[in-house]
C-alpha cells in the first residue's frame, strides 16, 4: 500500500494566500491519482474550504511549541514511514517569519522519527537591507531557519531556479534541489464565445485592434511600468486597446483614462474575476504584457496563467529569469523591466498575427510539459531527485 503523503502549511482555505491555494490544488490533484493525503495547517474561525477526499488537521495556533506537540502526537499515530512535504514561506509559521523552533521541529522529525521530510522553498529568506537595520535580523534568522530545514530534508524544492543558487550555501553537501515550478491557478477554459464576447467587450467595433493586457493584483512595484508602457503603446498606435485584468485592474484603469482621455475609449479593466472568466479574458488578448522585478520566472502564477491560455506574452529577464525562458523562446524577453523596454518589446509584435499565435502556443506547449500541475503531482509522487 502506498504512504500517505503530509503537507505541512502556515496557510489554506479558506484563508488566503498563493502558498493556500497552491497547496489546496496540490493536495485535491494527488487525491485525483489515489493518493491518500493529509493536511496540517494552523486553525481558522472561518469555514473549511478542503478539496472532497483530502483530510485536514486544523493545529491549535500557529506552529508554536503546544501545535507542534500536537503534531508530533498525530503523526505519532499514523504508519510510518511518515513523507512530510512542507510547504515553506518563513512569515507563513508565525512568529513574525523567525520560527526557528518550527525548523528545529522539521529536522528532528527525520532525524529522530526518521521521516522522509522534503521542502517546497516558495521563498528562502528575506535579503539583508540597509535600512532599516533592525530587518537585517529577519535575514540573518531566516537563513538560519532554511539550515535548519535542509539539514532535516532529503530534497529541496524551489519555485524559481534563483532559490537554490541562494540557498546552496546554507544547505548540508549533496542536498538535492529540484526546480517545481508553481502551475497556473487559473483552469483553460475552451468557450470560444465567450472569449468573442468578452473581447467585443474591450474593443467594440475597432476590428482592426491589437488588444494587449496585464493580468495581476497591481501593487506599488509593477503598477507604474504596466501603466507608462500602456501609455507609450497607446500614444503610439492608435490600434492598440488596453486590457487590465484582476485585483486593482478597476483603479488603474481609471487613472489612467483620467490621464489620458484621447486614448479613454481605448482602456479598459475587468476588476477580481472567477478563474473561469480569468481564463476567457486572457484568450481575447493578441498579447499580455507581464513585467516582473526580478524577471520572469516559475514561481510567477500570473506568468503561468497566461502560457497556460495560449497567449503571447511580453516579460523581461532578471536575476530570477531561468534558462529555459531563452531557450525554448516561449517568451518575448525585454532586456529588463523598464517600460521603454517591455514597449519596444510589444511593439515588435504589433503587427504580425502570425508571430503572435506561435509564441502563444510555444508558451502552453512549454507550459504542458515543463510547468503543469500533472508534473507537479508526478515529481511528488515519485518523491525523486532533480536539478536546479
Amino acid at each position: 500500500m502506498t504512504a500517505p503523503l503530509h503537507l505541512v502549511t502556515g496557510e489554506y482555505p479558506p484563508q488566503r494566500g498563493g502558498v493556500a491555494d497552491y497547496t489546496a490544488a496540490v493536495a485535491s490533484a494527488l487525491h485525483a491519482q489515489g493518493r491518500e493525503v493529509h493536511v496540517w495547517a494552523p486553525e481558522t474561525s472561518a469555514g473549511e474550504g478542503a478539496p472532497t477526499g483530502v483530510t485536514v488537521h486544523r493545529l491549535p495556533g500557529v506552529f508554536d511549541r503546544g501545535a507542534l506537540q500536537a503534531l508530533d502526537d498525530a503523526l505519532g499515530t499514523m504508519p510510518s514511514p511518515r513523507h512530510l512535504i512542507v510547504q515553506y514561506v518563513p512569515q507563513s509559521f508565525g512568529r513574525r517569519g523567525m520560527n526557528v523552533g518550527f525548523c528545529r521541529w522539521v529536522r528532528r522529525r527525520a532525524e529522530a522519527h526518521h521521516d522522509d521530510v522534503r521542502v517546497m522553498f516558495h521563498e528562502a529568506f528575506y535579503p539583508f537591507e540597509a535600512w532599516p537595520p533592525h530587518r537585517n535580523l529577519l535575514a540573518l534568522v531566516n537563513r538560519w531557519m532554511a539550515h535548519e530545514l535542509m539539514a532535516g530534508a532529503r530534497v529541496a524544492y524551489v519555485s524559481a531556479e534563483s532559490w537554490a543558487r541562494r540557498l546552496r550555501p546554507y544547505a548540508p553537501r549533496g542536498l538535492a534541489f529540484t526546480w517545481l515550478p508553481i502551475p497556473s491557478a487559473i483552469p483553460r477554459v475552451d468557450d470560444a464565445p465567450a472569449v468573442d464576447a468578452a473581447r467585443r467587450a474591450a474593443i467594440g467595433d475597432a476590428r482592426d485592434a491589437v488588444l494587449i493586457g496585464h493580468f495581476g493584483t497591481y501593487g506599488a512595484l509593477v503598477a507604474p511600468l504596466v501603466a507608462e508602457a500602456a501609455r507609450r503603446l497607446l500614444d503610439a498606435h492608435a490600434t492598440v486597446h488596453f486590457l487590465f485584468m484582476g485585483d486593482g485592474s478597476d483603479r488603474l484603469a481609471a487613472a489612467l483614462r483620467a490621464q489620458l482621455p484621447a486614448h479613454a475609449q481605448r482602456i479598459s479593466a475587468t476588476g477580481r474575476q472567477a478563474p473561469e472568466r480569468v481564463s476567457v479574458s486572457l484568450q481575447a488578448c493578441d498579447l499580455v504584457v507581464q513585467p516582473y522585478k526580478d524577471g520572469a520566472s516559475g514561481r510567477r502564477t500570473t506568468l503561468m496563467a497566461a502560457l497556460a491560455n495560449g497567449v503571447a506574452v511580453v516579460s523581461n529577464r532578471g536575476a530570477a529569469t531561468e534558462r529555459v525562458w531563452g531557450e525554448q523562446r516561449a517568451l518575448a524577453l525585454a532586456d529588463s523591466a523598464a517600460a521603454s523596454a517591455l514597449a519596444a518589446t510589444a511593439e515588435s509584435l504589433l503587427t504580425s498575427e502570425a508571430a503572435r499565435r506561435a509564441l502563444g502556443a510555444a508558451g502552453r506547449t512549454l507550459y504542458d510539459a515543463r510547468f503543469s500541475m500533472s508534473r507537479t503531482v508526478q515529481a511528488l509522487m515519485d518523491g525523486g531527485e532533480g536539478r536546479a
